[in-house]
């Protein structure tokens, strides 16, 4: 038996969905912290945010016009305008003194409090004044029914729900309800250091020459950038060489301060990969193995002290579909998430693709939506491999 077998728990390959189950089991989100609310973007809310009162607050108008009884206004019309009494003017952030009686109308701002009295707002467009101030008498040009152009005491949110719940990314409109709330101070999952470590001896850094049998490691600074995008923090180290030692030497000091590690080539069965080596030594538990996914089959996932260690392939294309499919969402775990597993969605595809017969492998393929809930597919030539 290879060594690559020897300590995985499972002697077949996982189907993408078990491997996934596996990983999100294994972990539990982060200690919670408390940031101000100008650093949150992008944070993970770690709290219900409940509503403390009702939103809007009040009864308010959406157009800038004139309150009205719209019973008043019926039968108006461009050629028999209907004219009002305008008793009050009341801007955004001002209380209306008055209430609308018969034959009255109150000028009022977007915002504005709708009096007592009023039950429909006339925009000015639809006057004969149009936007000119101090008029005595409006003339209503359009019938207003019950409720136009008001916005009532709570319809956005109610007093006493739940507005946010834990698990959320916090992003524009997060943000917004948050300080709707008071929210100054918010409680968020401390996000992730990840740990990059790109092995294999062909790889030089991209500030080097290449020499024949060189290429760039770019899979660190792909890791790198989906770990940003998922909320955590990555920490690259440099590339090493084919050799346990020299990968215990640039990991092994720096684990405390981790609390992911990816590593990137040396997971198949070659005799230079090393990565089951390099767990074992650090005291990882591997709990599988390969899965059934191409690209990117071979891929390994241990466990150290609650810290996950996912040792991915070196194949740029393999790489980047394990990270998607495994480190992603493993990495979202920790952060927080509420839903950490990719978005799915379903389309109907409009050219043809080829793929192996086996309904269990996850084939992968690079895919273009467009509108109408159609895509097209750019599948690699070949089998895909890796």
């Amino acid at each position: 038996m290879h060594r690559a077998f020897a300590d995985a728990p499972n002697r077949a390959p996982l189907s993408v969905e078990d491997a996934q189950a596996v990983i999100l089991e294994s972990l539990a989100p982060l200690p919670v912290e408390r940031i101000p609310l100008v650093d949150s973007d992008g944070r993970v809310l770690a709290q219900a945010v409940v509503a403390d009162g009702d939103v809007p607050p009040f009864d308010r108008s959406m157009m800038d016009g004139y309150a009205v009884r719209a019973a008043d206004t019926a039968g108006a019309s461009w050629e028999r305008p209907v004219p009002l009494a305008v008793i009050e003017e009341v801007p955004a952030g001002c209380s209306p003194t008055r209430r609308v009686g018969p034959g009255e109308a109150i000028r009022v701002m977007t915002g504005s409090m709708i009096p007592e009295g009023a039950d429909a707002v006339v925009k000015f467009e639809n006057t004969a004044e149009g936007y000119n101030r101090n008029v005595a008498t409006v003339h209503v040009r359009v019938p207003a029914r019950p409720g136009d152009n008001i916005a009532k005491k709570g319809e956005d949110m109610a007093k006493g729900s739940v507005v946010l719940r834990p698990g959320v990314p916090i992003g524009a409109a997060e943000a917004a309800v948050l300080a709707t709330f008071g929210v100054a101070e918010v409680a968020v999952y401390r996000r992730p250091v990840v740990g990059i470590l790109a092995t294999g001896s062909e790889l030089v850094d991209v500030h080097e020459p290449l020499s024949p049998g060189k290429i760039r490691n770019s899979n660190s600074y792909m890791v790198a950038s989906l770990i940003r995008a998922a909320g955590g923090v990555p920490k690259l180290f440099s590339a090493v060489g084919d050799s346990v030692e020299a990968m215990l030497a640039a990991v092994e000091p720096h684990l405390d301060e981790l609390d992911a590690l990816v590593t990137t080539g040396g997971v198949s069965v070659g005799d230079y990969d090393l990565i089951p080596d390099l767990y074992e030594r650090l005291g990882a538990t591997t709990r599988f193995w390969k899965v059934l996914a191409r690209p990117g089959q071979p891929v390994r996932y241990a466990v150290r002290d609650g810290k996950p260690f996912f040792g991915i392939s070196g194949n740029p294309a393999s790489a980047f579909v394990n990270c998607q499919l495994f480190v992603l969402p493993g990495v979202r775990r920790l952060g927080g998430w509420a839903h950490p597993l990719p978005r799915t969605v379903r389309a109907r595809l409009v050219n043809a693709c080829s793929a192996r017969r086996s309904s269990r492998i996850a084939s992968c393929a690079r895919a273009c939506m467009k509108r109408k809930g159609s895509f097209s597919s750019r599948w690699p030539k070949g089998n895909p491999r890796g």
